[in-house]
């Protein structure tokens, strides 16, 4: 995909500066180097200046400290490999990386900073060739002291909701439940284990140019201001609350009975472990880590150490049998923490691992194998509570496959929707000034519609179709945007905007009732 070029308002010297490397469009993959070093050198006050002058701050759309949050996210490289938080978490492909984005860019730039382990011989333990096959990176999370034979391979997380989802049960056994449940486990923040200090552990564990991994050697760390930005950001990006689910009816009848077997105690029981298909335990309303028996899944035969999950930190050996083979081959406690579901069908693979396919509906089947009842904690403690293992039919994972999805599409055109309703208000405002990003919020508007098709169209079964009049509607969507992208003027562009709302919003309709998401700022930057 191209980028629109800039159009920079006649600023000030400094903040027409700031501007163009820090507020601007993100440079191509492997794009200018006097770009990154720029925005490396700025500050985080410089950066708050200029994201003052971004069309998005003064609209009232972003606030300055989360554009200056996105800022770093996406094009700070602390002194690194050139790698940045983006590069593991694209606002394209859901904050997440996947093997066919991995394959895409690795066509498109085999130079770029994600592969660097493959290009500089100082960095050749930092992944694994996993990353590649099964789009997992190296993590060492239970230490650095051992970087041969300590460490896992895992999934990446993405980032949407996380105001939503990642405050810690201590309800759940685990020592010393970290102020936050961030990564899988909730073991990826050094110190306090907050989202806050995430930060400092991705540029130790990914950025650095040699495994020594010294601050200001290998890297250098985040200032507090830019630790408080950055949280601003990460905390504003996706849906800020609850559903509830009882409340909520779909007009797919399959979807709506799937909503109902979710619920239901005797059929997927699934609100248990996540309310209202979020990532909060229903007794404590807080997010909880379980083991469920997925750590059993690996994802590779070539690895010597298996993960172990949470709690690891400290162990000078193994100490949980992992594969269930008969010796300690895994560091923790074999508790992972709980994701939230809205957000999941577009974000597979699933788990820890990328295990269990591609399909929302392979990934719930899991929880009818015996790896998690009867040999799992979690399964083991569901069927002491309900007297009965979970035993959900095959029609029942079809139809909570259909909820699911509807909730997924509908979160996505929640997005799109708030891309495109920003867009139309800096048309309105800004018309031709800083067009660049009104274009981009409608490229990225597009990338959420596609992504709610594939949601309505990828079932096991297709002969099944899920809203195909939305689907129509989402074309025409397409249509208005793609026209708008092309649009001689702005008055042209705001017309085919305002068309392609009435698209989404006609598409939305058809899902239900009361599936009402509030979006934080942070989708808004890119």
């Amino acid at each position: 995909m191209s980028f629109p070029k800039p159009g920079f308002l006649i600023l000030g010297s400094a903040i027409a500066i700031a501007l163009m490397t820090s507020c601007a469009p993100p440079e191509p993959e492997g794009g200018s180097e006097s770009a990154s070093a720029a925005s490396s050198a700025l500050t985080a006050q410089e950066r708050l200046a200029a994201c003052n002058q971004d069309p998005r701050v003064i609209a009232g759309l972003v606030s300055a400290e989360v554009c200056a949050g996105a800022d770093i996210f996406f094009r700070e490289t602390f002194d690194g490999n050139g790698r940045k938080c983006g590069s593991c978490h694209p606002v394209e492909n859901n904050y997440t990386i996947d093997v066919p984005f991995i394959t895409a860019l690795g066509e498109d730039n085999p130079l770029d900073p994600l592969f660097v382990a493959e290009y500089d011989p100082n960095l050749a333990e930092l992944e694994t060739d996993e990353l590649r096959t099964l789009g997992v990176i190296r993590e060492n999370v239970d230490g650095f002291e051992d970087l041969d034979n300590k460490f896992t391979v895992r999934a990446v997380s993405h980032i949407f909701s996380m105001a939503a989802t990642i405050d810690p049960d201590p309800a759940d056994g685990t020592a010393d439940p970290p102020v936050h449940r961030t990564g899988w486990s909730g073991d990826g923040a050094p110190g306090d284990g907050s989202l806050r200090s995430f930060l400092t552990g991705a540029i130790t564990q990914h950025f650095p140019k040699d495994l020594s991994r010294q601050p200001g050697v290998s890297f250098r760390l985040p200032t507090e201001e830019e630790l408080d930005l950055t949280l601003a950001f990460q905390m504003s990006v996706g849906r800020t609350n609850e559903l509830d689910l009882q409340q909520v009816n779909l007009f797919d009848p399959l979807a709506n009975d799937g909503r109902q077997a979710f619920l239901d105690p005797q059929r997927g029981r699934c609100n248990v472990c996540h309310e209202n298909a979020g990532a909060r335990h229903q007794d404590s309303g807080l997010n909880r880590n379980l083991d469920t028996g997925t750590r059993g899944a690996t994802v590779s035969n070539t690895l010597g150490v298996f993960d172990g999950g949470f709690g690891g930190k400290g162990l000078a050996q193994p100490n949980i049998d992992v594969l269930g083979i008969g010796f300690p081959n895994g560091y923790g406690d074999g508790t992972f923490n709980t994701p939230s579901l809205i957000e999941s069908v577009d974000t597979a693979p699933f788990f820890h691992h990328n295990a269990f396919g591609l399909d929302i509906e392979g990934a719930m089947s899991f929880y009818t194998f015996p790896a998690f009842f009867p040999v799992s904690p979690a399964g083991q403690e569901l069927e002491a509570r309900f007297g009965t293992p979970i035993a959900f039919t095959g029609d029942d994972i079809t139809k909570m496959g259909r909820f699911l999805r509807v909730l997924n599409a509908a979160f996505n055109l929640d997005i799109a929707k708030q891309r495109l309703l920003a867009s139309q208000t800096l048309v309105n405002q800004f018309h031709d000034t800083r067009a660049d990003v009104q274009l981009r919020l409608m490229e990225l508007a597009e990338v959420e519609i596609d992504d709610a098709l594939e949601v309505l169209i990828t079932l096991p079964d297709p002969s099944v179709q899920l809203h195909p009049l939305s689907q129509g509607h989402l074309q025409l969507a397409k249509g208005e945007i793609a026209a708008g992208l092309t649009a001689s003027t702005w008055s042209q562009r705001q017309n085919r905007i305002s068309n392609a709302i009435s698209r989404v919003t006609s598409a939305r309709d058809q899902f239900g009732a009361n599936i009402n998401f509030q979006l934080g700022q942070g989708t808004l930057m890119y």
